[in-house]
């Protein structure tokens, strides 16, 4: 094996970037990719692969980054590298968020977990808190049922072709 690893690290690394390229994939079909300031579905100025740039914290992230906000405002693209940072950022905190919503979520399939990803990505935690039905359908492993409160949401209204992809997933889930 290459670098003296054996099959099972090999396996492991290979999942984990499978996984990682899995997520990217999705961020990028549901959120869009665009390395200069745009508004979003709800007038809020993003950047890159959903990156919020009116939330507080991402402000305060961009600062510790070196990366000049009012440069973006005034029309600088983000680098490659500049992307990818922004969206670490990102896919970390939506992790964390999913993690707090759901306490089972290690447990989870990993159709669930990216579908909770997704939504902590899009929503952020306070918001994915409203969907206590939804969790609900969770604590029960009735994965149906949790796709059907993500229809029965003002999110999967606002979301137009993220909301249907979404719910599919999480019902494979149930299969």
């Amino acid at each position: 094996m290459a670098d003296n690893q054996t099959t099972q690290e090999f396996a492991q690394r290979r999942y984990q970037e499978q996984r990682a390229n899995n997520f990217y994939d999705m961020f990028v079909l549901n959120e869009g990719n665009k390395s200069q300031v745009y508004k979003d579905s709800k007038g809020n100025r993003t950047i890159g692969i959903g990156f919020n740039l009116e939330d507080a914290g991402n402000k305060k992230f961009l600062k510790e980054s070196g990366i000049d906000i009012n440069e973006l405002f005034n029309g600088r693209k983000l680098t490659d590298r500049e992307t990818k940072t922004l969206y670490n950022h990102s896919l970390t905190q939506a992790f964390k968020d999913a993690q707090s919503y759901d306490p089972n979520f290690s447990k989870r399939p990993e159709a669930v977990k990216m579908t909770l990803v997704d939504m902590a990505f899009n929503l952020g935690l306070t918001k994915l808190n409203k969907f206590e039905k939804m969790k609900e359908g969770l604590m029960n492993n009735d994965y149906n049922t949790a796709a059907d409160e993500m229809i029965n949401s003002l999110w999967y209204k606002q979301v137009k072709d993220r909301g249907p992809r979404m719910v599919n997933v999480m019902r494979s889930a149930a299969k």
